[in-house]
Formats: structure tokens, C-alpha cells, sequence
């Protein structure tokens, strides 16, 4: 099994840097309400910057964020900025749970979360399903290429510990899993962690991780929109009564010479997945009302502010 995705150590600063440059960059835009920083840096050189943009309703901004960006702080920045109107930057707050918005330029908006405590229970528990379904998926992709994309595992690893929370579970077997992969991103820039513990820990997580998910699937109702999707050009999702997957294609040999980015958008060119996972469209309205916002506002970006993600937590399916 292959690593790459090597976490590179940089400072506080060059973070600070980074965010500086997005920042005087929009603040010559005039419709440009706010900027927010989202998470925190808890271990740099790993974390990543996440940063929301709130426009006047209706501006429509065609420039990509990302030219900005130095070679340092494309790093930095693991993904685009998420974007969105004051209107939707509102109604963001009800169907999402991001946390510590910290003010980087413009008008201190409202912040308050407006919803009834079962409602918010099921719109948690949701959004918990999601993410871990998507880890799931990563790890899938990962295993079946033999290619451990480590700085993205480090990533997602410590966000685990938010979807338990969100389902009110403290999952023994995985949970162990969990607290070494922490403790392998803790100890990475030690160097005390070598690549064999990397593989063996992953190869057990992956195991524990996948049964953990089959049981949970059985006692929380993961909903979707439609029984069958795509979540990716080449990952079909499918209706089944129990977790499992397949793949067609190949994989490289372990001789080949990898380039990070370009080596895994190269597999996904060759291969197709698909997974099968217990789904229901017969969702409580609340979340109707989440998958309608999201369609909502994945249609306003790709019109008005097509550089920058919507402001979601959901299963993004591709068109």
C-alpha cells in the first residue's frame, strides 16, 4: 500500500498569510457583506482554511477566488471558499451546524439558529449520516486504489468525533480506531510515526470502520432525494439492504510514478464504483425542506457565484 498526501509543515503565519490575501482581495468588492473564518487550526500543516463570503442578494462575481492563492496557500486550502447570498447565508444557519464563525472583514450578521429542538435532532442525525457515509466512501476509493491520501484521512479523522456527538453514540470498537488515527495526526510532525504504523492502522480501521457503519445503518435512516444517485462522475450510490461495494477497473502497479493531485484523478478516469447502502426518500419535512435548500442554493452559486461551493453539509449529487 502506497501513501501519499503528505501533511507539510508551515506556521500560524503562513495560515494568517494565506487568509490575508483572500481577504484584502474581496473587500475591494463593494457587494461583499462579510468574510468568516469557519473551524479553527488546531494542528498547522494539516488543518486547512475553510472561509465563507457572503454577497448582496442577486451580485453576481465570475472571478475564482483561488488566483490569489500562492503555492503555499493553494496547500493551505484544501478546497474553494464557500460562498452564498445574505438571504441564503440565513437560511445556511438552520440547515447547517458549522461552528466558531470568527468576523475577517465586513458586517457582523446575525448568527442565531432559529429551529425547534426535534427538529434540530433530525437534521444532526442526518448530517452526521452523511459525512460518516462519506468517509466511508473515501476510505472505499482509498482501499481499492492501495493509496492512502493521508493528509485528507488526518483531515476527516478528527471531525468523527462531531458525527458521534450529533447521534448520541459513543461507538466502542471504532472509536478506538479513531483515537489512534488522532494520535498518529498529533504525532506526525514528531517523526515518530513511521509509514508502516500509517498502514497498519488503516488497513484495522477500515475493517472496524465498515462493520461499525452496516450496524449504524440499521438502527438511523440515512435519507436521499432519489434511491439511486451519483455522487461523482464515477460513484453511483444504489439502494440495498445492506452496506457493500463494488469496483470496476484497474490500478496502477506499485511501480508507478505518482503525482499527488494528478495520480488519483487519473484512477477515477479508469474506474467506476458502486455502492450499495440502505437509503429512504420518505423523509420527515424538515429534511425535505434540507435536500430543497440545498438544491436552492447549489442553482444560485452555479448562476451568480460559480467559483464558490454552496454553504451545505449534504450529499452533493452530481448532474
Amino acid at each position: 500500500m502506497k501513501i501519499i498526501d503528505f501533511p507539510l509543515e508551515y506556521s500560524v503565519k503562513n495560515y494568517e498569510l494565506a487568509i490575508q490575501a483572500h481577504v484584502e482581495e474581496l473587500s475591494k468588492v463593494q457587494e461583499v457583506k462579510s468574510v468568516y473564518q469557519i473551524g479553527g487550526l488546531s494542528t498547522p500543516g494539516i488543518s486547512d482554511i475553510d472561509l465563507v463570503v457572503v454577497f448582496e442578494d442577486g451580485f453576481e462575481y465570475q472571478t475564482n477566488p483561488r488566483l490569489v492563492n500562492s503555492g503555499i496557500a493553494n496547500y493551505l486550502f484544501t478546497h474553494g471558499l464557500y460562498g452564498t447570498s445574505h438571504l441564503y447565508f440565513s437560511e445556511s444557519l438552520k440547515f447547517t451546524f458549522f461552528h466558531n464563525f470568527k468576523l475577517l472583514y465586513g458586517e457582523d450578521l446575525n448568527l442565531n439558529n432559529v429551529i425547534s429542538n426535534s427538529n434540530q435532532k433530525l437534521l444532526k442525525e442526518q448530517i452526521a449520516l452523511e459525512f460518516l457515509f462519506k468517509m466511508y466512501v473515501n476510505l472505499i476509493v482509498q482501499k481499492s486504489y492501495n493509496t492512502i491520501k493521508l493528509r485528507s484521512i488526518f483531515l476527516h479523522i478528527k471531525a468523527l468525533h462531531y458525527d458521534f456527538e450529533f447521534l448520541n453514540i459513543q461507538p466502542k470498537k471504532v472509536l478506538k480506531f479513531v483515537e489512534e488515527g488522532i494520535a498518529l495526526r498529533n504525532n506526525w510532525f514528531s517523526g515518530e510515526v513511521s509509514k508502516k504504523d500509517v498502514k497498519k492502522w488503516f488497513k484495522l480501521f477500515f475493517t472496524e470502520y465498515e462493520s461499525f457503519l452496516k450496524t449504524l445503518l440499521i438502527d438511523f435512516p440515512l435519507y436521499t432525494p432519489s434511491l439511486e444517485f451519483k455522487i461523482a462522475p464515477n460513484i453511483e450510490i444504489v439502494n440495498a439492504k445492506t452496506l457493500s461495494y463494488s469496483k470496476e477497473g484497474i490500478v496502477f502497479p506499485d511501480t508507478f510514478n505518482i503525482l499527488d493531485k494528478k495520480y488519483f484523478k487519473a484512477l477515477n478516469r479508469i474506474n467506476n464504483f458502486k455502492i450499495e447502502v440502505p437509503i429512504k426518500t420518505e423523509a420527515p419535512e424538515i429534511i425535505k425542506d434540507y435536500f430543497r435548500y440545498a438544491d436552492i442554493v447549489s442553482g444560485y452559486n452555479k448562476k451568480h457565484i460559480p467559483h464558490f461551493m454552496s454553504l451545505t453539509s449534504s450529499l452533493k449529487v452530481y448532474k
